[in-house]
Parts: structure tokens; sequence; C-alpha cells
């Protein structure tokens, strides 16, 4: 077969897709997922956080760094007016996937290219934020796709069991990659350990292009409007159902981002836990993550996924107000509980967040709605991250001791974080009933 119709058959083939295609795509859906959130650990969290301290960056910088993937989802507002006029969506799927993914590996060149902290750290930040410009891009389109491919009757059973597959993947190699760390550093050569992990992500990059090659594109229902940016806005916020998830998910940011990007730099300079210690607990909350995720998968095949997003929310809420109470001297002790309760938490909201948009969007034009939820939360999100930091900025002085136990600007922000996540779980209690489901 000649290139042109070998290229022709993987991005533009006419076929109408078997059962068995699709099943077959749902599978290499799962090694894709893997390799994804592979690549997003490694290069996101504790481990971003190392890279940015190892050429300088305070705590405060550290935390708008970790919120660009959040504020590159901004682009998704105009992804839809893209995408809804291409009926083959495969190939730029895979070469932004590519880009986005290549991009992350490369950051370890940045000491080779700029000697000056200042500027190695506006390459990180550029480099990130280009990278997340590209993977946002095409998040409406993949998440679109990965729906399509899993019928509405094994929806809740498959993503539980895809999950705890990406999962226990995800956790062999970041605790790897953080053992690796934590040896070079120990011998005086921490950036050969970045050079090492790195280089790992660039493999991985290139296996989850070629896993791309291989996993089936479904027909998509192009929308019948011709779409600009204002209809991009105006059409969601027709839509009141639709405006009742628009709401959930400026909640849900606000509580999440004021207080979740400091975690891992909280662990990694505020409590000087070692690489090793973090992938460890992180492993923990990965391990209770894959045990229950199939559990939530089944409870919203009984119930439904606003049961499911309001209890782990509210799981969640719990958490981040408990690591008000970590310092060094309760690390050791609340760190890994902290870690158990939220991977139960995040093992609802990671399925539930994802398939809740779509039950609430119609299936014509999905990517306007799911693109335009995606950029104002991503708006709102890195707000709330600036917003965070801004506060650690103002309470840098401030130090409480009560009876030996120590509160700083840290814990202040996780309690305030913790509080917001309950209003966004009250708020779907009483506002988004399953039944409208």
């Amino acid at each position: 077969m000649k290139i042109g119709a070998i290229f022709k058959s993987i991005y533009f083939s006419s076929e109408p897709l078997s059962d068995n295609d699709y099943k077959k795509s749902r599978t290499y859906s799962i090694f894709e997922g893997g390799s994804a959130r592979t690549i997003f650990n490694l290069t996101g969290g504790a481990f971003l956080a190392g890279f940015a301290s190892y050429l300088g960056a305070g705590d405060s910088f550290n935390g708008i760094i970790g919120a660009i993937p959040v504020l590159a989802g901004i682009i998704q507002l105009i992804s839809p007016i893209v995408f809804e006029k291409m009926e083959k969506r495969k190939l730029a799927v895979s070469i932004l996937c590519l880009i986005h993914r290549l991009l992350l590996g490369l950051m370890v060149f940045i000491p080779f290219l700029a000697k000056g902290q200042t500027t190695r750290l506006a390459l990180v930040a550029a480099l990130y934020f280009v990278s997340y410009l590209a993977a946002s891009f095409i998040t409406p389109v993949v998440s679109g796709w990965l729906i399509d491919l899993v019928p509405d009757n094994i929806r809740g059973r498959y993503f539980g069991i895809r999950e705890s597959y990406v999962l226990g993947m995800t956790t062999v190699f970041t605790l790897i990659m953080g053992r690796v760390l934590d040896i070079y550093k120990n011998n005086g050569n921490e950036y050969g350990g970045f050079i090492v992990m790195f280089s790992f992500v660039l493999v991985l990059a290139l296996g989850n292009f070629v896993i791309w090659l291989l996993i089936k594109e479904p027909p998509v229902k192009r929308s019948k409007h011709e779409l600009n940016l204002r209809k991009v806005i105006s059409i969601p916020l027709k839509d009141d159902k639709f405006k009742k998830i628009v709401l959930l998910f400026i909640l849900w940011n606000i509580g999440l981002q004021i207080g979740g990007p400091f975690f891992s730099i909280y662990m990694v300079t505020g409590l000087k836990l070692n690489y090793t210690y973090i992938m460890a607990v992180g492993m923990l909350c990965t391990l209770v993550n894959t045990l229950v995720v199939r559990f939530w998968g089944r409870l919203a095949d009984r119930r439904s996924w606003v049961h499911v997003i309001k209890l782990s929310i509210l799981m969640l809420s719990v958490t981040h107000m408990m690591w008000f109470f970590i310092n060094p001297s309760t690390a050791y002790i609340l760190v890994p509980l902290m870690h158990i309760t939220g991977g139960l938490s995040w093992a609802g909201i990671g399925i539930s967040t994802f398939n809740i948009q779509f039950i609430y969007s119609p299936e014509e034009g999905r990517t306007v709605y799911i693109g335009f939820n995606a950029a104002l939360s991503s708006l709102i999100g890195f707000i709330s991250t600036l917003m965070g930091s801004a506060i650690l900025i103002l309470l840098s002085s401030f130090e409480l001791n009560i009876s030996g136990f120590t509160i700083g600007n840290m814990q202040i922000i996780f309690a305030i974080s913790g509080i917001l996540l309950a209003v966004c779980a009250v708020y779907i209690h009483l506002h988004i009933k399953p039944e409208e489901s």
C-alpha cells in the first residue's frame, strides 16, 4: 500500500466503524490515557515545583507556573470555531498532542539555552504555556471523541475500569522517577535526574503519538450553524440546563485552584519532604483511587453522575480543610492520611466532572458547550490561583504558634480552599437534581 493510501486510511477513512473497531479503540484509549497522565504527572506537581525551584523559583511563582495549564484552557473558547467545520479531526488532534508533549520534555534543555535565573524561569513559563495551549485547543474534541467511543449503558463501568488502569500505570512510572530524582539529588547531581526524567517524557510522547494512530475516529455530528466567537459564548448561555453546569464549574474551579496548585509546593519547600516520600504518598493516593474508582462508576450507573460529583467534592473539601493542620511536626501522620482521603475524593471527581458536561450538552455542536465551559472555567481558575498567590505574599510573614502548633500562610490557603469547595457541593445539592440528568 502506498504511503498516501496509508495516510488516508489512518486520518481520513470513510469506512464505517465496526463494533470491533469501537472495542479496540476503547482499549487503545486506556494506554493513551496512561501515557498522557504519566507525562502530565512527571511535568507537573512536585516534579515541576522541584525543577522550577532548581532554576530559582519561589513558592508564589511556582504556584502560578503550576496553574498555567488552567490559564491555557481559555483557548477552548475558539476551539469549536475551528473544529466544528472539520469532519475529520484526527490529524489535527494527533499532531497537537505530539507538540504538546514534546514541548514538555524539551524543558530540560532550558539550562543550556539561558544562564540568568529570570530568563530560565520565563522560558519554563513560555514552553509550559504554549504546550498547554496546544493541549487545551483539542481538549473538547478529544473528550467528545472518547465519549462517542463508549455506549451509554457501559459508560460508568468503562470509565471506572479505564481510570483504574491509567492510575496504576501512572503510579509505577512516577514512583520510579521520584526515586531516580532522589538518587541523583543525593549524589549532588539533581539536574542529571531531571535529564533522565525528561528524556523518559520524550519517549512517552512518541509512544503516545503512535497510540493515537491506532484509535479510530467515530463519526462527527457537526453544528449546523456558522460559528463565531459571539455564538460560542451565547449558545451555551441560552441553555438554562447547561448554565447550571457552567456555574458548578465556576464554583469548583474557584475552590480548587485557590489552593490546589500549592499542595505539591508545600510538600517540597514547606515540609521539606523528599521526592521518594512524596511519590510514595502519591502512590497511596493512586492506590486508593484505583480501588474505589470502579465503585464510583457503578454508583453513577445506579444513581447519577450528579450524586457522585456532589459526594466526591464534599469529601475533597474536608480533605483540603484538614491540610490546615499539617506542619512539619504533623506531616508524617497527616500527609498519608490526607492522600488516602484525597484518593477517595478524586476517584469520583475525575470521572464525574468529565461526564456530567456531556449529560447536559446536546450531541450536535457539543464542542461549543464543552469549549465554552472549559474556557470560562480556565479563566476563573487562573484568577483564583493568582488570588491564592497574592494571599501567600500578603501573609508571607504570618506565623501563629498555638501550644507548639505552628500555622503558616499555606495552611490558611488550604482552609479557604476547603470552605469554597464545600460551597460548591451545597450548590450541587440545592440546584442540580439527579432526575434532570
